[in-house]
């Protein structure tokens, strides 16, 4: 069968395997840290350091000291991470400054310093000339890049996008069904009897004589005619077989039938066939009910489908449509019809289809009822797919299946008994029949699962909108701290210095500078000379000494306007560095212990990188893949054209084109043809 390998992925792995394809490190902000080393005050503060490790006197607590001077006045002096006042990086001092001296290096990677952290970072994030590391990390990354953005950008979204139409959490987890109603389970189990009664596809003649006339129609099987004690019954009545048929067809002229009966004479035949509906009872209203699968109780006569308080028998207190300040009720609280809500209806339907011109059909008060649920029920998610059937197992968690004691059931089999609200029951095992249902052996009560609201939950049920104030503020002030839109991570903002995309070497250069320039005044006279005693002590006290020392001459420089410009080069790589180290901590990434040879990560980035390539916003992963691959060699090259493959790819799906590039993995194939033959 086909890989997901292509020729230019191959070539690509081919290349990254053996550890080409990349651009090394930036030879610019090697050579800024280099000279940055190389001056006469961080080369003497290097000897201090490198000499300190190796004394058999040496301490964790004084090689923290040792690392830390200046970092509260001038870090750059010292080569160290700054503190407060000058700056607070959390992440630096925890990927960098732990556990000294644990075995004979305190530091994570030697030499120890600033500079050379800035390296030792840069270098892992490349991979350290393993590319398998590389792909660890970036693989790493994009996951946790992709995680975060989602958060970020739903906080963002989702007061804007769900608070219009939010009123409250009830509605929102129920896909708007408490909008519809106050007792979920009541209005499950009227539904659930209710059978097919109404199309959900055709909620516009929810209520309607012809809504109803259609289902029957539908049901039976029957084609421009409904059954026969009904058909009988409206020719009797004065109705003509067209009548009916124009009903049944749904025969309304518009716009794409312009050849039907206007709205006036669809709803004259409407009158008559509700006046026929009067008229039947008994067997021929059995018949119907069997067909609609309709098994509520108490309908005596075909008109009372029409009757929300008929239909609705246990949920029709609860009934409500929505109103422009939330939902309103249906009913009173003496079961008669809220007629208050006709206007509220009446704006969000077409005048056509109101309440007031199904009430000339139906009595006015139902017609108000039955708009209104219609109303309701368009509120909610996908309804015009989903069948009244389906809608009754959402609320309540089952179909209805009534117990009989002549029947056998199957174990997890679930039976209703009981009235006017069923209690269920589960088969524990295989159920023999004549059964009691009280047989503990084989029954236990059981719940169905069905929907749920926010009930208990008191916090989440006065929210006003999707998201609370506090959700979007900590989102905004704590996660969403990368360069991208709204916030959002992007792949600069975490490995941007692998290709040194913020100039770290402009700021080390300028450093240089400044360094240079108070050791040419003289300046730095007593802190070279604190340096270079630390190369003469005989013991842990002597270091401290002079680590004292050290900290106040760089005290007595804090005036110096190199030392501001010293502070403002450090700063700026010092707060994109922790930013950085922040991420991939966040990650759970460990740049500095990746595991080496990792073959099978570099096989995942170059499977990955169709999608990669689709990253294409400004510092996302595909700018940056663009930027490091080294297109002076075969695989550097073959690694962009990899990722234009990809975005290629997306395109000619999108479309429906065929795109024959990919390599099966089976051991012998047949070639291509040249030329496709054509059929």
């Amino acid at each position: 069968m086909p890989s997901i390998t292509t020729p230019l992925q191959l070539t690509t792995a081919a290349s990254l395997l053996q550890n080409q394809g990349l651009k090394p490190f930036p030879p610019s902000l090697a050579t800024a840290i280099q000279t940055f080393n190389a001056t006469t005050l961080i080369s003497n503060l290097a000897a201090a350091v490198s000499s300190y490790k190796s004394q058999t006197f040496a301490t964790a607590a004084t090689l923290n000291s040792l690392l830390s001077m200046g970092n509260t006045v001038c870090p750059a002096l010292g080569n160290s991470i700054p503190a407060s006042p000058v700056g607070t990086y959390t992440y630096l001092n925890t990927e960098y400054l732990v556990n000294y001296l644990g075995s004979v290096d305190g530091s994570t990677l030697d030499p120890s310093g600033f500079s050379n952290l800035i390296e030792q970072t840069c270098a892992a994030y490349l991979g350290n000339g393993d590319l398998g590391q590389f792909s660890q990390g970036f693989m790493a990354v994009q996951s946790y890049i992709a995680s975060t953005n989602n958060y970020i950008n739903s906080s963002v979204n989702a007061n804007q996008y769900l608070g219009p139409t939010f009123t409250n959490m009830d509605t929102l987890v129920t896909g708007g069904m408490t909008g519809v109603t106050t007792d979920l389970e009541s209005f499950g189990v009227d539904l659930d009897k209710q059978g097919e009664l109404w199309n959900t596809a055709k909620l516009d003649l929810y209520g309607t004589p012809a809504g109803l006339l259609q289902q029957i129609s539908a049901r039976a099987g029957i084609q421009g005619q409904t059954v026969p004690a009904l058909q009988n019954v409206m020719l009797a009545m004065g109705m003509t077989a067209a009548d009916i048929e124009n009903l049944i067809t749904d025969n309304r002229v518009g716009v794409f039938n312009p050849t039907g009966i206007t709205n006036n004479e669809f709803d004259r035949a409407q009158r008559l066939a509700y006046n026929a509906f009067t008229m039947i009872s008994g067997d021929a209203l059995v018949q119907i009910l069997d067909i609609l699968d309709v098994t509520t109780p108490n309908i005596t006569s075909l008109e009372q489908l029409l009757d929300p308080v008929k239909t609705f028998p246990l949920s029709y207190p609860s009934l409500q449509a929505p109103g422009p300040v939330g939902p309103v009720p249906i009913f009173n609280a003496n079961g008669s019809v809220n007629t208050t809500i006709a206007p509220i209806v009446n704006s969000y339907l077409p005048a056509a289809t109101g309440c007031d011109e199904l009430g000339k059909i139906i009595p006015p008060a139902d017609a108000v009822a039955n708009k209104a649920i219609q109303l309701g029920l368009q509120q909610i998610n996908n309804i015009p797919n989903v069948p009244l059937p389906d809608l009754a197992e959402a609320v309540l968690g089952a179909v209805n299946n009534p117990w009989q004691v002549t029947d056998a059931y199957l174990p997890n089999d679930v039976v209703s008994t009981g009235a006017p609200i069923p209690e269920y029951y589960r088969a524990t095992q295989e159920v023999p029949a004549g059964t009691d249902i009280n047989n503990t052996a084989y029954w236990t009560p059981t719940t169905l699962g069905g929907l749920s609201t926010m009930s208990g939950l008191p916090l989440i049920q006065a929210q006003t909108t999707p998201v609370d104030v506090s959700v979007t503020d900590y989102f905004a002030n704590t996660v969403a701290t990368g360069t991208g839109p709204d916030g959002t991570i992007t792949t600069y903002d975490v490995l941007g210095l692998a290709l040194d995309a913020d100039n770290f070497a402009a700021q080390l250069n300028t450093a240089t500078t400044a360094v240079n320039a108070l050791q040419t005044a003289g300046s730095l006279a007593t802190l070279n000379t604190a340096y270079t005693n630390i190369l003469l002590a005989v013991n842990n006290a002597a270091v401290i000494t002079q680590i004292a020392n050290a900290n106040a001459a760089i005290s007595a420089l804090s005036a110096s306007p190199y030392v501001t410009t010293l502070n403002t080069t450090w700063v700026y790589m010092a707060n994109l560095m922790n930013l950085s180290a922040r991420y991939t901590t966040e990650a759970g990434i460990d740049y500095f212990n990746l595991q080496t040879g990792d073959k099978n990560s570099v096989y995942g980035f170059v499977q990955n990188l169709p999608q990669y390539a689709r990253l294409t916003a400004n510092g996302d992963a595909a700018e940056f893949l663009d930027n490091l691959a080294d297109t002076a060699v075969l695989g550097g090259q073959a690694l962009v054209g990899a990722m234009r493959e990809g975005r290629n790819q997306q395109r000619l799906d999108a479309n429906g084109i065929y795109n024959a590039n990919q390599v099966p993995s089976n051991a012998e194939v047949e070639p291509i043809p040249v030329v496709l033959p054509v059929n």
